[in-house]
């Protein structure tokens, strides 16, 4: 392994507040970058020195042991710092965008702003022509993107349109979906969960490498801004690093030391 970022849903694994769908404990770690040191015999998709990210969680590590189903390739036009945060939220960002199948012209609205999903939901619904709304707008939305829970998704609900429909994909507040059941139900309202990897299940052979092919692309057109850089043994200042309000820019472990 040679980097991995500091996900949002690796803090709240830390902090003992979400259980991924494997249970724990489990080694820490949503996505990352690594480099090929051997191969099977079998393996043809892969050889020594090639990069690859790893799919499964588990990646705040030095080494893994992997299935070659379970990587992909990374071109090499694309960093290993922005490899590292290619897994998660840039195919979070595209497969919301994919469920909520909206039509060009139609109207998005989200929280979290300036988290890494929601700018990579702005970059890709700019492409299919979606408006995403800013706060200061009353305009009603056909969608919303909630990765607050709590209170948030019913401020979400209040600002959608009639037969609108809410995607819940995070957790950040720790508190229940609140929603007033009167928005639910004169405005027929539609709530629904999200998550990576349930989603992926359901992906046709090679649609799965398309897409991160697509996003690589994106990503070494546009990086993503990293804020610091912290060796494994100072996990902790990296994870602090990470949940400072008001920082700029994604934290990444170095693994290869």
């Amino acid at each position: 392994m040679l980097l991995a970022a500091v996900n949002p849903a690796d803090r709240l694994v830390a902090a003992g507040d979400y259980a991924p769908a494997g249970g724990l404990p489990e080694v820490i770690g949503a996505e990352g970058v690594g480099v090929v040191e051997a191969v099977g015999s079998g393996v043809a998709a892969f050889s020594p020195g090639d990069r690859a990210i790893p799919l499964s969680r588990g990646n705040w590590v030095t080494h893994r042991l992997l299935d070659a189903g379970d990587l992909i390739a990374v071109p090499a036009s694309l960093d290993d710092a922005q490899a590292a945060m290619l897994r998660i939220n840039p195919a979070t960002a595209a497969r919301l965008l994919a469920r909520l199948a909206l039509p060009r012209g139609a109207r998005l609205i989200l929280n979290a702003p300036r988290s890494s999903v929601a700018r990579w939901v702005a970059r890709l619904a700019a492409r299919a022509g979606l408006e995403v709304l800013d706060e200061g707008t009353d305009a009603p939305a056909e969608a919303a993107l909630d990765a607050v829970a709590g209170e948030a998704t019913g401020r979400l609900a209040e600002r959608l349109a009639p037969g609108g429909t809410i995607l819940v994909y995070g957790h950040l507040s720790g508190r229940p979906c609140m929603i007033p059941s009167a928005l639910l139900t004169t405005r027929g309202l539609t709530v629904a969960g999200f998550s990576l990897r349930p989603a992926e299940a359901a992906d046709l052979p090679g649609a799965r490498a398309a897409l991160y092919a697509d996003l690589a692309v994106l990503a070494a057109e546009a990086p993503e801004l990293v804020h610091a850089s912290f060796p494994l043994d100072e996990v902790e200042r990296a994870i602090a690093a990470a949940a400072e309000r008001g920082r700029r820019g994604r934290i990444l472990l170095s693994l290869d030391t």
